[in-house]
């Protein structure tokens, strides 16, 4: 996705490229706007998080990026950030292995920053850390929405999100017109694919996913997502590998694998406890 989006970033200014983006989606998945009257506004404030502030952050994060590959590892922050977020607003209590999984995130973070050949993309990493922050307050928003299609988050999301984005771009981006006739087979090839593979069929697989699986086993999936990231942007952008890159990256991949490995293990912990009591009570051991 973050190698599609580049391309297409070529063509496209990143507002205008992110509202057409999610005006397509709208067209082609309305009939799944049907929702319960008490959803309509949980779905907004998704809507707002998740197209207007996440998508919206890395695709500015992409525009200024020069290498594909910090950006792509820096994008699993969103895994901290999330738990973080749970303890702050929701009262969630972490214990010490959740603690060191991430302070080792953080701390790779921290050495992709400080690689040289990263310091132009000073920048985009703070737009996609800001990325993170939307996605994992939107993900906790989602997870409260219940039994709801997935293709209709993604179709309330593009429709709260398109008109705020398409009249943001009027006012901070110019010479609309020229840019959609102007615009290459492969810059739009390149929107379509971030449209459809990405909502159509990612997103709305992974909505699928939490709704029927803990987060702790959807989520070490996702770990795929920067390696393949790295692997696009050095074979089709040619961004460059330092040192200082891998091991930060490393250490992202690490922290976070580390999170999810102890949150499945708590989880396991937790039903067995359940499932221990009942008998336990009957027994009076």
């Amino acid at each position: 996705m973050y190698v599609a989006a580049s391309i297409g970033l070529r063509d496209f200014p990143p507002i205008l490229f992110t509202g057409i983006r999610f005006t397509l989606l709208v067209l082609c998945l309305f009939p799944f706007l049907k929702v319960p009257r008490d959803l309509i506004r949980p779905l907004i404030k998704v809507g707002l998080l998740m197209g207007t502030g996440m998508y919206l952050s890395l695709y500015l994060s992409v525009s200024l990026a020069s290498n594909i590959s910090s950006i792509a590892l820096f994008s699993k922050l969103e895994v901290p950030f999330a738990i973080l977020l749970g303890v702050l607003l929701l009262g969630e209590k972490i214990g010490i292995n959740r603690i060191l999984g991430i302070t080792i995130a953080m701390s790779g973070a921290m050495v992709i920053g400080f690689d040289p050949a990263a310091f132009n993309d000073i920048p985009a990493l703070v737009w996609m850390a800001i990325s993170c922050g939307f996605a994992a307050y939107g993900m906790i928003r989602i997870r409260e929405l219940g039994s709801i299609h997935p293709l209709t988050i993604v179709v309330w999301i593009s429709l709260v999100s398109s008109p705020t984005l398409l009249a943001t771009s009027l006012v901070f981006e110019n010479n609309h017109w020229d840019v959609v006739v102007q615009a290459s087979t492969v810059g739009w090839l390149a929107l379509l694919y971030t449209a459809f593979m990405s909502s159509v069929v990612a997103n709305s697989g992974l909505y699928y996913l939490l709704r029927h699986y803990p987060v702790s086993q959807v989520a070490p999936y996702s770990l795929l997502s920067p390696i393949f990231g790295v692997i696009g942007g050095v074979w089709l952008l040619g961004d460059e590998i330092t040192l200082i890159l891998i091991v930060g990256g490393m250490m992202i991949l690490a922290g976070v694998a580390w999170i999810h490995f102890r949150s499945r293990h708590l989880e396991q912990a937790h039903v067995s406890a359940k499932h221990d009591l009942p008998v336990n009570a009957k027994t009076g051991r």
